[in-house]
């Protein structure tokens, strides 16, 4: 290929897009999963790791009810993923994170448990957040057979026949997860006691291998299954649509305050997302065959988006427009031409980007990064980061104000008198200790919200900011005005990671949480977002990755949009 691998050799860096343009919600909500990604980055480590998976124990019956160990061999530990099938009626299986019966539930574990550990976690893993763990569980999980194609397609099997091509695509997955707990959450492990593990060390690494063998569990079931009802006239599910096969996850609010909260990771996240984008804008020429790379990706996204259909009327709104910018895109007598230019990739992207809505602009960045993994290898590996509980104690007043005038200029431009500005407050429910959203004129408790009205506080500290003496230190106003403690530390965070602040006002009416949800589950690697409201939405998780079989292969990752010919 015609360019240089490493940053430093580029003849000129592309300036990365300001965070006035990244950080707004509608631009975060329209993000899909990249080569960054945790769900892709899971696939290349276990190719290194040279990873063996393979049924350990398999004490399921015919019903489906029963345990089953699956074993992770990697280079210097074995893990393994310890799952329980239970028996539960329709009735009570919901997606809600209130359940308290799924169908299965599972734990990653460090080694392979031993008979006392084995009856430890049959009494506790059903009962999940109410059991007793303890620190050999990696992660804590559970999951719901899909109604709408579990049975259908353990039927066709068991009669000899494929299942439909087209059920299999619209649904994605047999079963599907309410939770994956991990890093110490209900007793179980704390990442930080990982015994140097440089594999778990990575983010989320431990919960993307437990729903990755969770696929893998789903699809040996469903054969299993099959052969015991159909005998010797069943049949095991294709290869092709093995792979098609992911795992459904469906997310609501509790996520949703996680990229409030931490601050430092979603700079981190974003600020490589963008740096990547930088460096393939900056490459100054492209061979043929990178070109012709680039546009099997437009033509494979063309097909992704055709297939992605959901019920939500905005989402498939976007979903619509998203094809025919795509279609366009692809029968633009230019498209070839544009990739023959110097910095043929940025020229490509201002050629289309003001013709084009965001999701169509996003999913082009998405397939932008795809060609060049040996670009960003140190972003892969440095998406974690260090959280600090204190800031740098050498700011003034003046100092602050001055980041506040320079950061912070979309909180100063909302009006927060306004009724529309105030419309909701975010709180945690005791029941559950998960976030919820209330409504401030409808429900009682918005004295005990949670701290993201960030551009409230923005305004309250400017004002506060601006009696005090501008020489006094930022420790000072801290100790002496300590409802700004909150907002002073995010303000100064800010300055060094200008890529840690959503730059919406997160208590209007207008605000979505469906996009700071669809936001990190594009970081987990997520596909096929379907919102259910603007609360909560259905995921796809490893639709189209490789199976345990196919780690060895030299293109093992390449699966960015997952599709089915002949749909």
């Amino acid at each position: 290929m015609d360019f240089q691998t490493s940053q430093n050799k580029f003849d000129y860096n592309h300036p990365l897009r300001p965070p006035s343009v990244v950080m707004k919600l509608d631009r975060l909500g329209s993000f899909h999963q990249t080569r960054l990604s945790f769900a892709r980055r899971l696939i290349d480590d276990l190719k290194f790791q040279n990873c063996k998976i393979d049924i350990h124990k398999w004490n399921i019956d015919y019903n489906g009810i029963g345990s089953a160990i699956i074993k992770i061999a990697l280079k210097n530990e074995t893990l393994s993923l310890v799952i329980f099938c239970h028996s539960i009626s329709d009735e009570e299986r919901t997606d809600r994170v209130i359940a308290e019966k799924w169908d299965m539930t599972f734990s990653l574990f460090r080694g392979i448990p031993n008979k006392n550990e084995l009856n430890q976690l049959s009494k506790n893993l059903k009962i999940q957040e109410s059991g007793r763990h303890n620190s050999k569980q990696l992660t804590l999980s559970r999951a719901n057979k899909s109604q709408r194609i579990f049975e259908k397609v353990l039927n066709d099997l068991s009669i000899g026949k494929q299942p439909s091509k087209k059920l299999i695509n619209e649904v994605g997955y047999l079963i599907r997860t309410t939770a994956v707990y991990g890093n110490g959450k209900f007793g179980i492990g704390d990442f930080s006691n990982n015994d140097g593990s440089n594999f778990l060390e990575k983010p989320f690494q431990a919960e993307m291998l437990t729903v990755y063998l969770v696929r893998y569990f789903s699809i040996k079931l469903i054969n299993f299954l099959a052969k015991k009802k159909g005998g010797e006239k069943s049949v095991t599910l294709s290869k092709h649509l093995t792979k098609h096969l992911g795992v459904g996850n469906a997310t609501g609010l509790g996520m949703a305050p996680f990229l409030v909260n931490h601050q430092e990771l979603i700079h981190q996240w974003i600020y490589n997302r963008e740096k990547a984008l930088s460096r393939v804008f900056s490459i100054k020429r492209l061979d043929k065959k990178t070109q012709n790379k680039i546009i099997d990706y437009i033509h494979q996204a063309f097909k992704y988006s055709s297939q992605w259909k959901v019920d939500d009327k905005l989402q498939s709104k976007k979903i619509e427009e998203l094809n025919l910018d795509l279609k366009k895109i692809l029968q633009n007598e230019n498209l070839t031409k544009l990739l023959n230019f110097s910095y043929p990739i940025k020229k490509f992207f201002d050629f289309f980007k003001d013709d084009i809505t965001l999701e169509t602009q996003e999913i082009l960045n998405s397939i932008f990064i795809e060609p060049f993994p040996e670009l960003l290898e140190d972003l892969v590996n440095n998406m974690g980061v260090e959280e600090k509980k204190s800031v740098l104690i050498g700011y003034t007043v003046n100092d602050v104000l001055e980041i506040i005038k320079n950061n912070f200029n979309w909180a100063l431009k909302i009006d927060t008198n306004k009724p529309e500005e105030n419309y909701c407050f975010w709180y945690t429910s005791q029941t559950k200790l998960e976030p919820r959203l209330g409504i401030t004129k409808k429900d009682t408790g918005i004295e005990k919200q949670l701290p993201f009205d960030i551009a409230h506080q923005i305004k309250q500290a400017v004002n506060i900011l601006n009696k005090l003496p501008s020489n006094m230190t930022a420790a000072e106003v801290m100790i002496n005005q300590p409802e700004l403690r909150n907002i002073i530390k995010r303000i100064i965070i800010n300055k060094s990671m200008p890529y840690s602040e959503i730059q919406n006002n997160l208590i209007g009416k207008n605000m979505k949480p469906i996009d700071i949800l669809r936001c990190k589950l594009s970081f987990f690697g997520a596909s096929k977002f379907d919102p259910k409201s603007n609360l909560w939405t259905r995921i796809t998780l490893f639709q189209g990755a490789p199976l345990p079989n196919e780690l060895w292969k030299t293109n093992v990752n390449d699966w960015l949009f997952p599709n089915l010919s002949n749909v």
